[in-house]
């Protein structure tokens, strides 16, 4: 999750080619796992134009320990 956030830092979000505002991100995805390819879609809240854009990155090694999902707490409920 870390890697798709990180992969937006160095994204310029593009100029829509209809009326010439900065388009804003809408959503990225994990397209591919090696190479890491990520797919960025943005739109234009102006015309609703979308856009893509691509990043690629070599996958990165994570420790077993790593995997483990931590700062979450789960509750349960009083009936």
């Amino acid at each position: 999750m870390d890697r798709l956030k990180h992969s937006l830092e160095d994204l310029e979000a593009p100029t829509c080619p209809s009326c010439g505002i900065e388009m804003q991100w809408c959503r990225s995805e994990l397209v591919r796992f090696v190479p890491v390819t990520n797919l960025h879609l943005f739109n234009c809240l102006t015309c609703f134009l979308l856009a893509e854009s691509e990043t690629v990155s070599e996958p990165v090694w994570v420790s077993p320990d790593k995997l483990a999902v931590a700062g979450f707490r789960f509750f349960a409920l009083a009936a």
